[in-house]
């Protein structure tokens, strides 16, 4: 088994990609309610940090830090509600987790370390599927369309075609302000696309598509799944 890493281009994403989840229908996302101390689902409490101020938001900093443990953010979110576990991966692979809030659907994130046994130095964060009450950098939800995610990078992007395991990754953000939202650390956006739009050829394949083209517009793409990862030495 094997935790994880984000990556921006293509290539890197083999060991980075995590199952996909569906999406909802709609092509924009769902505003983030106010959570500050919200009872979670098994009886614990939120205690907000202040860098994450009226609402759950993931960044490239504390609660989130590369030096994050398992220990430290079960000091934020109750011991109770960060639990290690494996999922499915791409092409039949286990991927060890930490959730947060795992059973409860609207909040629960998964955190990938580089030490997994003692779950020490944190490597990513991602959110994923229909809706979430965590936002991403920048201002990112799950359920945003390809229009608004331009306007929050600044500029159009680059991304993999749909129908395979690495499929809907942003591998290129041109240079936007998604591009690295802080030094060391980046963004990976996955796209989905509703399922009577598989059978739009244009956009199916490896192959990379600029978010501009007609066909990516049409097919109605949304935001399943954000991350961010701290990039290791190896990666710089």
């Amino acid at each position: 088994m094997r935790t994880a890493f984000a990556g921006l281009p293509l290539s890197a994403l083999a060991f980075l990609v995590l199952a996909a989840c569906g999406g909802p229908e709609q092509a924009e996302g769902p505003s983030v309610p106010e959570v500050a101390a919200t009872p979670a689902a098994d009886g614990g409490a939120v205690k907000v940090p202040a860098t994450i101020a009226d609402t759950l938001t993931i960044i490239c900093g504390k609660p989130f830090s590369q030096d994050a443990t398992a220990g430290t953010l079960a000091e934020i979110f109750g011991a109770q509600n960060v639990i290690p576990e494996t999922i499915d991966g791409p092409e039949g692979e286990q991927v060890n987790v930490t959730a947060i809030y795992p059973q409860d659907r609207s909040r629960r994130i998964e955190v990938t370390f580089a030490n997994e046994e003692e779950r020490t130095v944190l490597t990513s964060v991602t959110i994923r599927g229909e809706v979430s009450e965590w936002t991403g950098p920048g201002g990112l939800n799950l359920g945003d369309g390809i229009e608004t995610v331009e306007r929050l990078n600044g500029k159009p992007f680059t991304m993999s075609g749909f129908g395979w395991d690495y499929g809907g990754y942003v591998t290129d953000w041109q240079g936007g302000k998604l591009n690295q939202i802080a030094p060391g650390c980046r963004t990976t956006v996955r796209f989905n696309i509703p399922p009577d739009v598989h059978s739009e050829d244009a956009v199916l394949g490896e192959a990379p598509h600029s978010s501009t083209e007609p066909a990516m517009r049409k097919a109605s793409a949304y935001v399943e799944e954000i991350q961010i990862s701290w990039m290791q030495e190896h990666e710089y």
